[in-house]
């Protein structure tokens, strides 16, 4: 036994059983100085603890791993140059958590995969986060440089400063050689004769491997290609197999699990802005095969064509290989064959099987492997109607599921964006056919729909289905395994959902949405009207009644009666929210990435009747947020009145809320809000920019030290920039990330005085404002008051009617415009509660219809004459004047209740609004069940 004694400085204390160190720890040691592992012993303690507690079995693997180590060594003269036994320890518990993590195991197995990480040191980096992690941002810092080290990276799990990988220091390449040699020899065959295949897991090699560049991975809906069958193949291990879609539908959605990481950094590991470079060097198929697969359908199509005695009119290429969104590794291709001698569905269902049996005795008897370097191999069938069969290229470590799919022809040849007669969608539901079981036949369109995407949303998907399939491997590996996942094509689509309603190109953020997406599956109304729509009867009953159906609900834009939503989310959901706490959604900074606005459901395709539901559970805010909020901003507004301009003879009147938070209209995310200051030092409305920049300032220091002296529910941010005319912050949740309120600080000149229930200002207010103003609105910030009191007292349904207005016109405002801006959101504020007024004040009106009102008044809008004389009147000479010459200028004009220079309808492009109007007046909000338009209720366009 060799001992060494090490004094040693005691950094991290006597710590508890599965205590983290603390942060500072760490900081520490790295502000020390050191080399990499220089102070390693003083963490003994947590290295120690780290292998021993692993059960008894992994430490034998552990034994044989380092027996096997020793006799590299005793072979090799230049010893000293290979990497520490320390580090085959390491690589043995990783991939044991990797590819097993029971306490029962194969040791050949286990001994056969470490060697095949070995032979793949050049891609190897691994790491835990046990004692140290991302969080602390020196650390951080520290760990993004140490993972760009050159490979191995093999990080010491108690000292993040010692990599005892060391790419570039030792001799993994002797050590690889002598693991390659290895697998012939008796302790790798088992007793039938076969080869010990090797554990599979995310980052571990596979079997007859060239690199971790692709390794294949497989779960309960794939499996290896082998076959008896095959001319080329023995047969399989008998594994069970669940179609996770309709049979027979797109593969994509049933069939394979393809790649997994190349390498042993985990997709939770790899930085934000590398995510682009990741999918490119690892997800993107292997064009070399992708040639090979093109090549050999082509053979196979032939092969049917001349030998086959049922022909066929045509032959469609779907699956995740005609749509363009295959993995690589392994991925899933479609023939979907139409064929003449079928009619109608009924022959489809009564004569597949002997079509099928008829095309997989014509392949095996013709099929001769071509020069493409692929063989052909069939598995166990295992989806009904359909014949599938493997092509496989094991010197390019990647394989084709393929799906051969005889169909009868319902769609018949389209011309490129043409859609289908409203009578192929009525035969198909009067077929009596169960969700999706004729899927095949619209293969066209469902490929159609996706290859035409962007590149770089094909790359997204291809992100989120290698996140799919990793949860898949997970949730095979769990026993008992958990229910079946969604079809990963309904990962396809709810990323084009969510790119179609997003507004961002950065690959996390398109990441981050489709997983906030996912974690709101119970929510989940995904559906397209591009191949179908509600204008055919039948149709528009079999939609209606697919959207009363319980979420998810994501429909397949091809078939209609196909909801690929159905299956277990709850597994996904948990991924998605662990995942969201990683590195690659996080930026250098550590700041959680954004995702881009998308909620689960659209406006546009909510049944008129679920408006109200819609409201509710899409844009009411959290009742405890909104709670926490107003606590804050009541601790605000007191700090300030007290503290600021203590040394001056200024003195802070009172602080007022302003904008929809004090309006009682605020949405659900972020919405915002005003925090009016009103001053003594301003006499009249002029001086109200005078000293601005002074005043700004002082409120500014007394808002820093509000934010550190008191205590919230919520964070409390102020930027860091200044601005001498801007203050701003905002109140964000600390538990629901989505939500926030900004807030502007507006200084201001106390015009109304104290404002008790039914004030009324008297006229010399406003006949002062008169004489004052340079341009519309200028002093608007003075009555703040007036404003939320001519709203916040309507009935909560009117304000739930307000909500869904403003986020109709949050919609609008996405769409790409030419010159000018849309009409202020206040001035919708103002033209909801005119409908109302004017549509009878009935406090439980129908939601369809008040909406289906205001946007009939925002297609009016040249008529549109819009004001109130609750706060101002003709009485006074001055104002009434006033009031007729503003009355005179051109349409629209809608006239703010408590400052009546503020014409909130001038100058704006309402046209942009008004064509979004006509477009929604004919969307599914604003119909009825039979498909006849709502109709508003009788409101003039003007007063």
């Amino acid at each position: 036994m060799d001992v060494s004694l090490v004094p040693a400085f005691d950094a991290l204390g006597q710590l508890s059983s599965n205590v983290k160190p603390a942060p500072q720890v760490y900081s520490t040691l790295l502000k020390s100085g050191c080399q990499g592992g220089e102070h390693a012993a003083c963490f003994s303690k947590l290295r120690r603890g780290f292998v021993s507690v692993r059960p008894a079995k992994v430490k034998s693997l552990i034994l044989l791993v380092k027996h096997w180590y020793r006799q590299v060594c005793r072979m090799e003269a230049r010893r000293d140059l290979l990497p520490p036994a320390y580090a085959l320890e390491l690589l043995t518990i990783f991939a044991w958590e990797q590819g097993c993590a029971k306490e029962a195991f194969s040791l050949a197995q286990g001994l056969r995969t470490v060697l095949g990480l070995i032979q793949q040191h050049q891609h190897l980096c691994v790491f835990w986060t046990l004692n140290y992690s991302f969080e602390e941002a020196e650390v951080r810092q520290f760990l993004r440089h140490q993972l760009e080290r050159p490979r191995p990276v093999i990080l010491d799990p108690a000292d993040p400063t010692w990599d005892v990988g060391n790419g570039a220091a030792w001799r993994w390449d002797i050590l690889a050689q002598e693991a390659g040699s290895c697998y012939e020899r008796p302790c790798f065959l088992q007793t039938a004769g076969g080869a010990v295949q090797p554990w599979e897991g995310p980052g571990l090699p596979r079997a007859g491997g060239s690199g971790l560049g692709h390794p294949i991975q497989r779960d309960s809906a794939q499996r290896t290609p082998e076959d008896s069958s095959s001319l080329h193949a023995v047969r399989p291990r008998a594994k069970n197999r669940q179609p996770s879609g309709p049979a027979p539908g797109p593969s994509g959605a049933a069939s394979i699990t393809p790649s997994m990481l190349g390498m042993a950094l985990a997709l939770s590991q790899i930085a934000a802005k590398d995510l682009d470079r990741f999918i490119q060097d690892h997800l993107k198929p292997n064009p070399q095969f992708q040639k090979q697969v093109s090549k050999a359908i082509d053979v196979i199509l032939g092969c049917l064509r001349e030998n086959c005695v049922y022909k066929a009119s045509r032959v469609s290429k779907g699956g995740s290989f005609g749509r363009g969104t295959d993995l690589r590794g392994g991925c899933d291709a479609e023939l979907v064959i139409f064929l003449n001698c079928f009619h109608d569905y009924e022959d489809q269902r009564a004569r597949s099987t002997e079509i099928l049996n008829e095309m997989r005795a014509q392949l095996e008897s013709c099929w001769q492997d071509p020069d493409s370097g692929l063989s052909l191999r069939f598995p166990d069938q295992t989806v009904t109607r359909a014949l599938q069969l493997q092509l496989v290229s094991t010197a390019l470590e990647s394989w084709m599921d393929v799906t051969l799919l005889p169909v009868f022809d319902a769609v018949g040849q389209l011309c490129s964006g043409a859609k289908p007669a409203p009578q192929v969608y009525s035969t198909l539901l009067k077929s009596g056919c169960q969700g999706g079981e004729h899927a095949a036949c619209f293969s066209e369109l469902r490929r159609d729909f996706v290859n035409t995407r962007p590149t770089k949303l094909k790359s997204l998907i291809l992100l989120v289905k290698h996140w799919y399939h990793q949860v898949a491997a997970q949730n095979k590996r769990q026993q008992p395994a958990c229910a079946a996942l969604p079809p990963v094509y309904a990962l396809e689509l709810l990323t084009i959902f969510a790119w179609e309603q997003g507004c961002g190109v950065k690959m996390a953020e398109g990441l981050k949405t489709v997983l906030e997406l996912v974690q709101q599956h119970q929510q989940l109304c995904v559906y397209w009207t591009v191949n179908y729509s509600f204008e055919d009867p039948d149709i528009r009953t079999h939609l209606l009644g697919q959207l009363q159906k319980k979420r998810p609900l994501v429909l397949d834009p091809a078939d209609p009666t196909w909801n690929v939503g159905q299956g277990s989310w709850e597994l996904l959901a948990q991924q998605a929210a662990a995942l969201g706490t990683q590195a690659c959604l996080r930026s250098r900074e550590g700041v959680s990435v954004q995702p881009w606005n998308v909620m689960p459901a659209l406006l546009y395709q909510t049944p008129a009747g679920d408006l109200d539901k819609f409201i509710s559970e899409f844009l009411q805010p959290n009742r405890q947020f909104l709670a926490q909020v107003n606590k804050a901003v009541d601790i605000i507004c007191s700090f300030l009145r007290e503290n600021c301009f203590q040394n001056s003879a200024t003195k802070v009147l009172k602080v007022v809320k302003g904008g929809s938070l004090a309006k009682g209209t605020a949405l659900r995310g972020c919405s915002d809000a005003d925090l009016v200051v009103f001053l003594s030092c301003f006499s009249q409305f002029a001086e109200q920019g005078n000293r601005r920049a002074e005043i700004i300032s002082e409120i500014r220091a007394q808002l820093e030290a509000c934010q550190r002296k008191m205590q919230f529910e919520v964070k409390f941010e102020i930027p860091k920039w200044e601005n001498s005319r801007v203050l701003s912050f905002s109140l964000t949740s600390q538990t629901m990330l989505d939500q926030s309120v900004d807030f502007d600080v507006l200084p201001a000149f106390n015009a109304l005085g104290q404002l008790v229930p039914g004030y009324r200002p008297p006229a010399q207010v406003y006949v002062d404002l008169i004489h004052s103003y340079n341009h519309a609105g200028e002093y608007s910030t003075c009555f703040t008051e007036l404003q939320r009191d001519f709203v916040i007292s309507r009935p909560t349904k009117l304000k739930s009617l307000i909500r869904l207005v403003k986020h109709w016109y949050r919609q609008c405002n996405k769409m790409p415009k030419g010159k000018g801006s849309l009409p202020p959101q206040h001035g919708l504020e103002l033209l909801t509660v005119y409908a109302w007024e004017q549509g009878g004040r009935d406090t439980q009106f129908d939601m369809a219809q008040g909406f289906r009102t205001v946007l009939e008044l925002v297609s009016q809008y040249p008529q549109l004459c819009v004001y109130w004389t609750v706060n101002y009147n003709y009485e006074d000479k001055t104002v009434g004047d006033f009031l007729k010459w503003k009355l005179k200028q051109p349409r629209p004009i809608i006239l703010d209740p408590a400052d009546p220079t503020g014409n909130l309808g001038h100058n704006a492009r309402w046209d942009l609004l008004a064509e979004e109007a006509a477009a929604c007046m004919s969307a599914l909000c604003c119909l009825s069940r039979d498909g006849t338009p709502i109709q508003p209720w009788p409101v003039e366009a003007a007063v």
